[in-house]
This record gives structure tokens, C-alpha cells and sequence, in this order.
């Protein structure tokens, strides 16, 4: 009987009328898309303009790397939002102009060669060289674009297919790679040619542990990257132990090859560091190490900055000489001793079970950080390790505070429950706490980029021989220049 009815009248069934093909309306088809050769999947329309737009792209061939290169900006616009006017104001900092420009001015190329803190300062010295290209009223423009590059590198690198091979997750690198552009604590490292070296060697690091290169375009990045970085700071010393048991494991010429340029840049900085470490200032204070210090060292400006943010911590009184987690009392000391070594724990865990490259990256950061607390530059009246715990944000924390990031990250992805509860809760707390807290930076000052601009014109028309100031952040801070 059913089968008669639906012979008579096939939009007839025994469940009640249903509509004719024809009369529905006509959808049309979604399928998934790849975003800038990424691993973003989206469903769009396939008749609308923009599946056009990014299949067209998806087939261009990357021949002149234009996928890197679109991801780089990408990085670099949303470093840029941090603060707008790092470029519209751009003005020297720091050694841009104590050190670096004035040194290159009067000596040219063989700036190069000179030390500066008993070792080589490649980076910031090449970048003020660049800048004698044009006039002194832009020469900040150029080091804050150089500086801008230099730190969006490591996060679009760790978005290219050659960090594939050791981190397989697209999904992780694009978090780790968010945490890098947003991480809290940046105001001392943020767009800037003097702290460039720090970003500098996290992108080396991720140039020793990416995959074998395709081309002589690849190669070259990765030995130019290498040179530079380690010739910029003392950091190819700590990079060299990554570097020898990456090759070990994973022996290739190529691995070889990134060894030796590790090995070879960090002896002439070690080098150097002997034979000149008395212009790092003298003995100082002292360090003034202790137990409790080191605890709130590591609690207040590496968990704290990454967990809260180094501006609420700031605002809330959580620093040195302040709040309960520091203030001397036996009760906050010993409360303090105990995270400290639950948090010693979490990434002695972390070390332990996670991957060769997360070992690797806190074997690099722990060398960095040790040789910051024993031999760091020291100040007259303070002590090393009271400076560590009064300056929050310190650009010596930078990268342990990336290292606990990543820790966090690998704790989230973690099969042990207790392990990827403790995870995902501290790093939403980054994200809905720390990142919110720290995102937008003060505004360059408006009357220190006027002043230069207006001293940089009147130097200008000032014959040889003269001598000229002229402002720079931080604070009144002053470079001195004499005309040639």
C-alpha cells in the first residue's frame, strides 16, 4: 500500500507531504579554504568574490616568497597597534643614541668593530650604519622600522612550513605565535634598535631548530640570521649547548653547519668578554644574591608579569618593597619559597616530558638567565639582584617570561589531567588578564620628537666642529653630536 501511494504520487509518503526538488531554493556549496598558505580553514560560498580572491592566491606560486613576506606585515601591523606612535614619533633610545648612531657617525663602517659592554653589538651598529643613508632628522625613522622588522621575525617565522617539522601543530605555532606578539612585560624590549638583540636571538633559535633549507635564498637567511645574532650580544654562548644536541640528534651538514656559525660567533664574543669585561662597569654593589630574592625575582617579574601583567602588578603595589608576596615578613617569605619551587616543579615537569625543542628553549633561557643573575651590569649603590626585583618589565626577563609561556602551553596540551588544568587556567589568565593589562604602551612623547626634529635642522646648518644635544627617550635623556 505504501509503495502505491508513492508510485501514484513520488512527493506523496506515508509521513505527510514533502516539497518537489524544484520548488526548494537553490544553496550554494561551501567547502574549506587555506588562509595565506596556512592551515586556517573556513567555509565560504563558492561563487562569492572572495573564494575567488583566495584560490587565485592559493595558487600563486611562492617563488618570491610572498606568503612570508604577507605574514611578516600581518605581524607587523599588530605589533604596531601596541603603540601607534613608535613610528609616527620615532625618536632614538637609549644606545640608539648614547652609543650607536654617534659611534657610526664619527667612525662609519668600522663602527662594526667596536665593543660596546665587552662585546660585539652587530645589529644596532649595522642598523645606525644604514641610517647614515639619510638625514639625521629620519635616521629614528630607520631604526624603528629595522627594529619593527626584527621583532615581528620570530612570530612569522614560527608560522612558516619550515617550523613544521618541529613543532607539527599548526594550531600551536599560531598560539605561540599570538603569545609572542601580545606577550606582557614588553615596555623595555618594544620597538627598539638597542633591545632588538633580544628578539634577534629568539628567531636564531628557531633558525636552529627549523627544517633543512630548500634553497641558496634559505640558506643564506639562515646563515645571515646566525652571523648576525650571534655577533649581537653575549647570546650565542647560550645558544650554543641547543645547538650541539639539536645536531646530535638530528645530524645533518646542515645542522653541522648552523653549529659551527653558534660556536664560532660565541668564542669571539667570550673572547671579548675577557679581555674587555672591565668596561661592564666595575664590581658595582655587588649582587646581593639571596633565597627570598631570587624567589621574588622569579614569582613577581617573570609568573607575575606573564600571569597579571606588568602594569597591574605595577598599580597594585605588587613590586619590590611592596605587597604581601615581598615584603620581608616570615610568612610571605616562606608562601613565596613554596610557589616558587611549585613553579620550579611545573617546568622541571614540563622539561622532563615535553618535546626536544621545549628542552631545548629552557636550556637556552635557564644559561641566559643564570649568567644575568651572576654577572649582569651592575649599578653603583644598588645591588644586582635589588635592581632585578625593583625594575618590573626588565628586559632581562623577557625571554623567561616567553620560556614560562610556553611551558604553560605545553602543560595545557599535556595528557596529565592535573598538568593541563594548572595549563589552560594560568594561561587564561594571560590572555584575559596579563595580555589586556599590557597591550597598549604609553604614547611617545610628543615634545621629544618636536625638539629633535627642530635640533636636527639647526645641526644641519651648523658648520664643522660643532657640537650639538639633542633629546631622546627615556626620560631627558640627551645624545651628543659633533658636526664633521
Amino acid at each position: 500500500m505504501l509503495n502505491k501511494i508513492a508510485e501514484d504520487n513520488p512527493s506523496q509518503t506515508a509521513f505527510g507531504t514533502i516539497a518537489k526538488a524544484s520548488a526548494l531554493p537553490i544553496k550554494h556549496p561551501f567547502r574549506s579554504v587555506r588562509l595565506l598558505g596556512l592551515d586556517i580553514k573556513f567555509s565560504v560560498d563558492t561563487e562569492s568574490g572572495l573564494s575567488f580572491l583566495l584560490t587565485k592566491l592559493n595558487a600563486i606560486p611562492d617563488r618570491f616568497y610572498w606568503r612570508p613576506l604577507a605574514i611578516t606585515c600581518i605581524v607587523m601591523f599588530l605589533i604596531w597597534l601596541r603603540c601607534p606612535t613608535i613610528l609616527s614619533r620615532a625618536t632614538f633610545w637609549a644606545e640608539d643614541g648614547w652609543v650607536w648612531y654617534p659611534s657610526c657617525y664619527a667612525n662609519g663602517w668600522k663602527c662594526l668593530l667596536i665593543d660596546q659592554s665587552s662585546y660585539l653589538q652587530t645589529v644596532s651598529m649595522l642598523t645606525a650604519w644604514i641610517s647614515q643613508a639619510v638625514s639625521l632628522i629620519n635616521a629614528p625613522i630607520v631604526f624603528a622600522w629595522v627594529a619593527l622588522v626584527i621583532q615581528a621575525a620570530p612570530a612569522a617565522f614560527l608560522l612558516s612550513r619550515r617550523m613544521a617539522e618541529a613543532i607539527p601543530s599548526q594550531g600551536k605555532r599560531l598560539f605561540l605565535a599570538a603569545l609572542l606578539i601580545a606577550v606582557p612585560g614588553m615596555h623595555e624590549v618594544y620597538v627598539n634598535t638597542t633591545d632588538s638583540q633580544w628578539h634577534l636571538s629568539l628567531l636564531a633559535f628557531l633558525v636552529l631548530t627549523a627544517a633543512t633549507p630548500r634553497n641558496s635564498v634559505e640558506k643564506l637567511f639562515d646563515t645571515l640570521v646566525l652571523l648576525i645574532a650571534g655577533l649581537s650580544g653575549p647570546f650565542s654562548a647560550f645558544l650554543a649547548p641547543p645547538a650541539l644536541i639539536w645536531w646530535f640528534w638530528r645530524r645533518s651538514r646542515w645542522n653541522f653547519w648552523r653549529a659551527c656559525l653558534v660556536i664560532a660567533t660565541a668564542l669571539v664574543q667570550l673572547s671579548l668578554i675577557v679581555l674587555h669585561h672591565a668596561s661592564r662597569g666595575g664590581a658595582g654593589a655587588g649582587l646581593g644574591a639571596s633565597i627570598p630574592a631570587f624567589a621574588n625575582i622569579l614569582l613577581i617579574n617573570v609568573v607575575g608579569v606573564a600571569t597579571f601583567g606588568a602594569q597591574r602588578i605595577v598599580s597594585n603595589g605588587w613590586g619590590y618593597g611592596f605587597g604581601w608576596i615581598s615584603n620581608g615578613d616570615p610568612v610571605s617569605v616562606a608562601l613565596s619559597l613554596c610557589l616558587t619551587l611549585a613553579a620550579l616543579g611545573t617546568v622541571l615537569t614540563a622539561f622532563l616530558r615535553g618535546p626536544l625543542i621545549l628542552r631545548l628553549f629552557l636550556i637556552f633561557v635557564s644559561c641566559e638567565f643564570a649568567a644575568g643573575l651572576i654577572d649582569s651590569l651592575r649599578l653603583a649603590n644598588i645591588p644586582a639582584w635589588q635592581s632585578f626585583e625593583a625594575n618590573i618589565a626588565y628586559r632581562y626577563a623577557f625571554h623567561p617570561i616567553c620560556a614560562w609561556l610556553v611551558v604553560l602551553v605545553a602543560c595545557a596540551c599535556s595528557r596529565i589531567g592535573s598538568a593541563r588544568w594548572l595549563g589552560s587556567a594560568l594561561l587564561a589568565c594571560t590572555v584575559l588578564l596579563a595580555v589586556p593589562s599590557d597591550w597598549g604602551l604609553p604614547p611617545l612623547p610628543q615634545a621629544t620628537y618636536r625638539a629633535f626634529h627642530h635640533d636636527a635642522k639647526v645641526f644641519a646648518r651648523l658648520p664643522a666642529g660643532t657640537a650639538m644635544s639633542f633629546p631622546e627617550r627615556p626620560g631627558d635623556s640627551t645624545m651628543n653630536l659633533v658636526k664633521h
